[in-house]
C-alpha cells in the first residue's frame, strides 16, 4: 500500500512561498486576488504551487517552477496535470519548460541555509519593487 508522507516545511520554504505569493499577488489560473495579511500583503488564500513537486530538491526553490494559486485552483490542477502542464509550457515556452524539468529532476544537494539566504534575497527584492 502506498502511504503519502508530509514534506516538512522550514523557514526557507516559508520565505520562498511568501516571495512567490507576493510576486504574483493573484491566482495565476483564475485571477483571484489574495486577502491582506497582518502586514497588508495580498497573500492570504494563495498557495505557492510547485509544478514539479517539492520533493525534487532541484526545483524546490526555483522561481520558474512555482506560481501562486488559490486553494481551489491548486486542488484542481493537482488532479488535472495535463492542463497544468499546458499552462506552464505556455507560460515558460517549450525549451524553458524542458530545461526546468531537467533541473528539477537532476541531483541537487540539500542546503537549507543557502536556500533560505536565496529566498530572503528574492523576498527583499520583491518587497523593494512593491513599495
Amino acid at each position: 500500500m502506498f502511504r503519502a508522507y508530509k514534506i516538512k516545511r522550514d523557514k526557507a520554504d516559508e520565505t520562498f512561498s511568501l516571495f512567490i505569493r507576493l510576486r504574483d499577488k493573484r491566482c495565476q489560473r483564475c485571477g483571484k486576488i489574495g486577502a491582506p495579511d497582518k502586514n497588508g500583503n495580498l497573500v492570504v488564500g494563495l498557495d505557492c504551487s510547485h509544478y514539479f513537486g517539492r520533493w525534487l530538491e532541484g526545483g524546490r526553490f526555483d522561481e520558474k517552477n512555482c506560481i501562486a494559486l488559490c486553494r481551489g485552483c491548486h486542488q484542481y490542477w493537482e488532479k488535472d496535470r495535463d492542463a497544468y502542464r499546458a499552462f506552464m509550457i505556455k507560460r515558460l515556452g517549450e525549451s524553458c519548460f524542458n530545461l526546468l524539468e531537467w533541473r528539477c529532476r537532476s541531483y541537487c544537494k540539500k542546503d537549507r541555509k543557502l536556500a533560505f539566504l536565496k529566498a530572503k534575497a528574492l523576498l527583499e527584492e520583491v518587497n523593494r519593487l512593491n513599495r
